[in-house]
């Protein structure tokens, strides 16, 4: 895959000291998508890895192409979309109709599980229909029918009933998120969780209802190249000499517009873009209030650590990703990579990518192990098959839509906002988005300081 990577700016061409008009840090989507729409301005992007793509990158194991997490593109946004297909990826693009199942009860049902309860057994079906039922009919749920949520278990048990909650919902997110419902806000939830009709519910307990709920029913993948496909375009199409790849920032000082990096060179910036991490951007925050550096503290966020897999043979069953919500596996949450393009597998194998989430350090030989024993133990594989076993850890994967969020969050962005610094991207704006989310802000970041310029 380095073939694919282009070192863009070596560190010697960097001088001691560099003015520009904006300054863009992190290379992620976010990122470049800001670079591409300030256009000719003058601007510089600083990126901490070798390579740009943040998150949206690929590596190529032994012909076994793994992104570095699950990545299924939706565009929703006219422009952007139109911008993908017929400027960034041209003829490259597939749009595969969702195979997603759920591994429960030691029975697989389709996803989204609300609307696809046929198949477990009689009692569950009962209890989450009934549950359903009563949380938005009946006398039972009125008390949360007629108050906002206090916590995401309140939203989900107000729109989805107890049973669907105790079944699914509470024991999933718990594993995603590593912490019970009640301690996240309602505030995660929005067009992510799927809410049915009764109608819904009641054919899809019946086996009526076809899997088609929900924002990811369909989606776009990379003919060739995986996910990388799209930074790399991206990149391609914008000026090199003003992208500088490994190069770290050690300090941001906002009050003086100077950016320090680890070589000790310093940029001056009339404009700031953003796409750290939230709480790294308070870090490197240059003597920050006792107000930010007490909200920084209260952002948190959980890890992920996929074990990468390839099997001989062909996949035992059918699907691109499954979801896993009983405690009695860890992992909570199997892509299959090569089910969803032949081409992420060498031929007569396939693959998976299985994901653990932690806070704190873990041991990634332990969850390779686990990972195997867990799959096989449940008919997905067998594990004399597995030729190529790894571990990745994202530090960062998903923020904590805790207790203390909001009002963390909106005492950084206002700070933010108050120094000139514009956020943008999923960590850099601490929320939960996706790939078009990131494209999208870093083009409003963009667009907002050309206007600026304009005015």
């Amino acid at each position: 895959m380095e073939a694919h990577r282009t070192r863009v700016l070596e560190r010697e061409t960097m001088m001691d000291t560099v003015n520009t008009d904006v300054l863009i840090l992190g290379g992620g989507l976010a990122g470049l998508s800001a670079a591409y729409h300030l256009g000719t301005c003058d601007w510089r992007l600083i990126e901490a890895e070798s390579t740009v793509g943040g998150l949206a990158r690929t590596d190529v194991v032994d012909g076994f192409s793994f992104d570095w997490t699950g990545h299924w593109f939706h565009a929703r946004d006219p422009q952007m979309r139109a911008r993908i297909e017929q400027e960034w990826l041209p003829g490259n693009l597939v749009t595969v109709e969702r195979r997603a199942i759920i591994y429960s009860q030691n029975v697989v049902t389709r996803f989204p599980y609300q609307i696809n309860m046929h198949g477990l057994p009689p009692e569950t079906v009962s209890q989450c229909v009934l549950g359903f039922m009563e949380a938005n009919f009946g006398e039972g749920g009125r008390a949360l029918r007629d108050r906002p949520p206090a916590n995401s278990a309140e939203f989900a048990l107000r729109h989805l009933g107890r049973g669907i909650c105790e079944r699914f919902l509470f024991p999933y997110n718990t594993k995603l998120f590593t912490v019970p419902p009640e301690e996240l806000s309602a505030e995660w939830g929005g067009r992510f969780v799927p809410r049915p009709s009764l109608t819904q519910v009641v054919r899809g307990a019946l086996g009526l209802e076809d899997d088609g709920a929900g924002y990811n029913a369909t989606f776009w993948y990379p003919r060739e190249g995986g996910i990388e496909s799209l930074p790399r375009a991206l990149a391609s199409r914008l000026n090199k000499n003003c992208v500088h790849t490994g190069r770290r920032v050690t300090a941001i000082d906002p009050a003086r517009r100077e950016v320090r990096l680890d070589d000790g060179a310093s940029i001056h910036y009339r404009s700031l873009i953003s796409t750290l991490p939230l709480k790294r951007l308070c870090e490197l925050w240059s003597a920050p209030t006792d107000a930010l550096r007490a909200a920084a503290e209260k952002l948190r966020s959980v890890s992920v650590t996929t074990v990468e897999l390839g099997v001989r043979g062909s996949p035992k069953r059918s699907f691109h990703w499954c979801y896993f919500p009983e405690s009695t596996l860890p992992f909570y949450r199997a892509g299959s990579p090569s089910q969803v393009h032949t081409s992420l597998a060498p031929q007569g194998t396939h693959s998976f990518a299985v994901e653990f989430s932690h806070r704190g350090p873990v041991d990634g030989a332990s969850l390779v192990r686990q990972a195997i024993e867990g799959l096989a133990a449940n008919g997905f594989l067998e594990a004399k098959e597995v030729v190529l076993a790894r571990s990745r850890t994202i530090p960062t994967a998903y923020v904590l839509f805790d207790q203390a969020y909001a009002e963390a969050r909106k005492t950084v962005l206002d700070a933010a906002a108050r120094a000139g610094i514009a956020l943008a991207g999923r960590y850099g704006l601490w929320e939960y988005s996706s790939m078009e989310d990131a494209l999208l802000t870093g083009r409003t970041a963009a667009l907002n300081i050309l206007s600026s310029r304009a005015a």
